[in-house]
Parts: C-alpha cells; sequence; structure tokens
C-alpha cells in the first residue's frame, strides 16, 4: 500500500530532496563565502515550507493554509516537517526557529513574536550583521536582496546616498563599505534604527556622516521637500512595504496606488543632476503607474533588473522587482 502524496509519502520525498539540498548548498555556501541562504524554497507542492539557514541556525516558514486542514493537523504536519530539518542538518530543536508566516499588514511587521532576543552576528561577504530570528516574522537581514546589495555597494564611492524604509540598515552598511561620502537612514521604528546603527559600528562606522532619522518616510519627505535648503542625493535606495496602515503614519501607503508620486517627488527634489534611484518591492503584481514616454520626456531611464538580482539559491524568482532609475 503507498502512502498518500500529502501524507508520508510527501515527507519522505521532503527528506530525500533536503539532505540532497543540504550537501550542494553547503558546498556552493563554502565557495562563494556565504553564511546565510535559503536551503528550501517550497520545491515539493505537497510541503510547503521555507527553510532559510543563518550560521548553525535556521528558520521553518510555514506557507501552508487551512482550507484542507483543521489548526491541529496544520500545526502536527508543520512539527513532523521540523523534526525532519533537525534530523537532516543534526541540530538541536533550540537551532530551529518555526514561523508561522501570515500576510502583514499595517503596524504588524513591526511587532515582536516573542521576546526571546537571541541576536547573534553572521557575515555576507566578510560584513558583519545582526540577526534575531526569535522575536520578528523577519530576520533582519532579507536574504533575497544579497545580490543587490553587492551591486549598490559598486556604485557608491564617493557619492551620497538615501536609504528609506531602510528596516535594519543593511544598504547603508553596504554604502559605508563601498566608500559612499555619507549615507542618510530613514525608518519610523525606533527598534530598526537602533539595530542599523549597530550594524554599521560592527563594521567600523559611524559619526555625522553617516545620519539616521527615526520618522516617518513619507512625511519626512513631504516635509524635506518643502526645505529650500534640503539636502540631495547621487543614490537612493527605497524598498517600501507593500501596504501600510500604521498609526505611526500620517496616511495610508499602498506601493501600487502610491508610488507615482513618491518616485516623482524623489526624482524632481532629492536627487542629484546625475543621480539615480534604485527602488524594489515585494508586491507581485506592480506594474509602473509611470508610462516609458513620460520616463523618456523627464530624460531618465527605468532599466528592470529583476531577473538577474534574485540569487541563485532562491526557486521563487518573483520573490522581489528591482528598477534602477537614471538619467539619460
Amino acid at each position: 500500500m503507498t502512502s498518500s502524496p500529502s501524507g508520508t509519502g510527501a515527507l519522505q520525498m521532503f527528506e530525500n530532496r533536503l539532505r540532497k539540498l543540504k550537501k550542494e548548498r553547503e558546498k556552493w555556501a563554502k565557495k562563494n563565502s556565504i553564511e546565510c541562504y535559503r536551503v528550501y524554497d517550497e520545491d515539493i507542492p505537497q510541503v510547503p515550507v521555507i527553510l532559510d539557514r543563518y550560521s548553525d541556525s535556521f528558520v521553518l516558514y510555514d506557507r501552508s493554509s487551512l482550507r484542507f486542514q483543521t489548526e491541529e493537523e496544520k500545526e502536527d504536519r508543520f512539527s513532523q516537517i521540523a523534526k525532519i530539518v533537525e534530523t537532516v542538518f543534526a541540530i538541536p530543536s533550540e537551532s530551529l526557529y518555526l514561523k508561522n508566516r501570515k500576510k502583514q499588514k499595517g503596524r504588524d511587521q513591526y511587532e515582536k513574536l516573542s521576546s526571546h532576543s537571541r541576536s547573534f552576528w553572521v557575515k555576507e561577504n566578510q560584513i558583519q550583521f545582526s540577526v534575531n530570528l526569535s522575536d520578528y516574522l523577519d530576520t533582519g537581514l532579507f536574504l533575497d536582496h544579497r545580490v543587490t546589495r553587492e551591486w549598490f555597494s559598486k556604485e557608491v564611492k564617493g557619492k551620497s546616498v538615501l536609504n528609506l524604509f531602510c528596516y535594519t540598515g543593511s544598504f547603508t552598511v553596504y554604502s559605508a563599505i563601498g566608500g559612499a561620502a555619507s549615507t542618510t537612514s530613514v525608518d519610523m521604528s525606533n527598534t530598526y534604527i537602533d539595530w542599523a546603527k549597530t550594524n554599521l559600528l560592527q563594521n567600523g562606522f559611524s559619526g555625522r556622516d553617516h545620519e539616521f532619522v527615526c520618522k516617518d518616510v513619507l512625511a519626512w519627505i513631504r516635509d524635506e521637500a518643502k526645505n529650500p535648503n534640503r539636502k540631495r542625493y547621487d543614490m537612493i535606495f527605497l524598498d517600501p512595504p507593500t501596504f501600510s496602515n500604521s498609526k505611526k503614519m500620517t496616511e495610508e501607503w499602498d506601493v501600487q496606488e502610491n508610488h507615482r508620486n513618491l518616485i516623482l517627488t524623489l526624482l524632481t527634489k532629492f536627487l542629484t543632476e546625475k543621480g539615480e534611484i534604485w527602488f524594489s518591492t515585494n508586491f507581485r503584481k506592480f506594474a509602473w503607474n509611470i508610462p516609458e514616454e513620460e520616463w523618456k520626456e523627464r530624460d531618465y531611464q527605468c532599466i528592470d533588473l529583476s531577473e538577474k538580482s534574485i540569487p541563485e539559491d532562491f526557486r521563487d524568482k518573483k520573490i522581489h522587482r528591482l528598477y534602477r532609475i537614471v538619467p539619460v
């Protein structure tokens, strides 16, 4: 009698797949000096989970729904999957962090899931970042932007950088490492601003050339746009949330509805003459409200770098979109 593909049979397939991926990924990671990477990315449809590795610790995200199972069945299945991960990688349960991934709205993305505060340092391209695998849905380092961070770092030497919705400041750190003349990082979360400062300091940078602003990004842009003495920037990195109605924000944000005004404001009021904007979004249905003809009229071009920017350890090739907006 054969097992159901959605039952023990699928779990055996998952274990076999995971053993194969472990061998391949560890060899690849060692060759490329990578400590943090995606191991499993919903490879088997019947086992919809994501497994990320951060040095010797792991995060397992449950991507299944309750459509064909009860809450108890869902938790039991997730527990079985977790046991397989622990067995394959020969790790104690304390090294595996379990997360039921939900669609985040508004201030949810800033709220704590727990208070274990198990933070530790990891390396990416010999650059150190603090990650927290226990307390938040996200860990402090978006692995899908590994390639983008490298690219950005190579373009900033001697330039002024503005990092909006800066999160924990990974692009700020990469900018400093890349020789940026100055960085300005803006986010409305005190937690993330402090985290970004810690990351920057750990890599040997601090001082007046690296400014941090804890404020609603949209309000900050609106206020700065009115200031005739505002600073202009050579490089702007912009990775806004898909949606937010946080009480800390003065207005609701929807990336599809609001990106046009934001981008054009940055383009006309915050960029230097030869400056450029790097814009990223995780919204899978994103479509520009700025037509190609308008880019040309404004003497800019919008280059789609999405496909090339997805790291090879990600099966999901739509994990983000990335655009480089440069003067013609």
